[in-house]
């Protein structure tokens, strides 16, 4: 894979404030590239579920739930520095799942009330839902599964 080769900059390395501007856009970034990653696995298991005519909050949960087990191999792979964690690895994958969770209940509840009270196509409410999603859990994973040790400064 050639994101294997993929490595964090000594830049994002030293500068572990989690708040720190020259950090957040670089991060973000490769939070974008890996969430589209995810995104295809999700898209791709929705639209076959949808496509064998299962109810879209259903196929949207089935499909988000692949997204984030490639999401958290990418994340703590690419994203994210595990290196200068201040949790253990068992500690950062239950809130990682936490915070996919709240992503899962954010994306059923968004293709729920858009299919069902706006008569929304089941694409155009995961087209929203993954907007709500990203947002949310991004800032969630940046400042709470993935926040580095405090520096002693």
């Amino acid at each position: 894979m050639a994101m294997a080769a993929v490595k964090l900059d000594a830049e994002t390395t030293h500068e572990r404030s989690p708040q720190a501007p020259s950090r957040f856009i670089p991060q973000l970034t490769r939070y974008f590239t890996v969430s589209v990653i995810a995104l295809a696995l999700d898209m791709g298991v929705f639209t076959a579920l949808c496509a064998a005519h299962a109810d879209a909050p259903i196929a949207g949960a089935v499909g988000y739930a692949f997204g984030m087990i490639g999401s958290y191999v990418l994340s703590s792979t690419f994203v994210f520095d595990v290196e200068h964690s201040r949790k253990s690895s068992p500690r950062r994958v239950l809130e990682f799942i936490c915070s996919g969770l709240l992503g899962l209940i954010l994306t059923t509840a968004v293709i729920s009330v858009l299919t069902t009270d706006f008569a929304l196509s089941p694409l155009a409410a995961k087209s929203a839902a993954v907007a709500v999603s990203f947002l949310v859990v991004f800032l969630m994973r940046r400042w709470i599964v993935f926040a580095p040790a405090p520096t002693n400064n």
